[in-house]
């Protein structure tokens, strides 16, 4: 079967630890996917401007899932956004307060397509973080006045990176219990959750691309290292989980890399398909 799409996230598998990638390698994959009409996405809990300046010489020519799947752009256009209601918004910080410290909780993000926010109480160290990850970030006052403030603006994710002592898979119990039904919350590795609409997955962002360039399940290639990745990898036989990521992940998809992250594992993989694919 001929493949039509390949579908990547970026940090824990196409990118380095460091956050880098290697260029002149993806130069040369890229022209080979463009010469084989395979479209290329990256799928990402980032926002879509951090994507946009990662992929920039690139940027009309691929597509973007950003915000695990609560934003989708081809190229420069918007095609899809998955928004939080204010009500569940309000839902979530109620409950962080309610059961989370400032002393628990080291990054605090809400964001919308292009721009996030932050409170401008967060410390130096972490807002540099948060701007590696969300590109476009404007500090607020109070991050819980936000949504009356802005009350026409939509709001699409909330990332919570919590601190060491915190144990994530106990968060995700304790959330589940006290999140509106219409909300998902997805491990995005680093410590930190993402809260978005229940609609707004990787899978679901790939589900609209696919419909729009007529790709199959059995014609798209997909690649992941963590849990907010598992649905993609599923959709899929060519689904890929990086030789780095934690081995449920491997367990769950149809291949694991031969090269990790940090050695261009996705890139090495790509070509290798491609030479097969006939």
């Amino acid at each position: 079967m001929k493949i039509k799409m390949i579908a990547t996230d970026l940090d824990g598998t196409f990118l380095h630890d460091d956050h880098s990638y290697n260029h002149r390698l993806f130069a040369k994959v890229f022209r080979q996917l463009r010469k084989h009409q395979v479209h290329f996405v990256a799928a990402s809990g980032s926002s879509y401007p951090r994507l946009a300046r990662e992929f920039a010489p690139y940027l009309d020519q691929m597509s973007f899932v950003s915000q695990n799947g609560s934003v989708v752009h081809q190229g420069q256009q918007l095609l899809q956004t998955y928004p939080i209601q204010a009500p569940a918004l309000a839902r979530v910080l109620h409950v962080l307060d309610r059961f989370y410290g400032p002393q628990d909780i080291n990054q605090l993000v809400v964001s919308g397509p292009q721009v996030s926010y932050v409170d401008q109480r967060m410390n130096q160290h972490n807002l540099a973080i948060v701007k590696t990850f969300y590109e476009q970030v404007h500090t607020v006052t109070d991050l819980r006045q936000l949504f009356s403030s802005n009350p026409h603006e939509e709001f699409t994710k909330i990332s919570i990176n919590f601190a060491d002592h915190i144990d994530l898979q106990r968060v995700a119990a304790t959330l589940d219990q006290y999140l509106p039904a219409s909300l998902i919350i997805e491990n995005s590795g680093f410590n930190t959750d993402l809260i978005g609409d229940a609609r707004g997955t990787k899978r679901n962002g790939l589900a609209l691309l696919q419909e729009r360039f007529n790709v199959a399940d059995d014609e798209i290639v997909t690649f992941g290292d963590n849990e907010n990745d598992l649905g993609m990898l599923a959709m899929t036989s060519q689904s890929y989980a990086m030789q780095n990521a934690h081995q449920l992940i491997r367990m769950q998809a149809g291949h694991v890399t031969t090269a990790d992250n940090n050695h261009d594992g996705v890139l090495k993989t790509i070509q290798q398909i491609l030479k097969n694919d006939k």
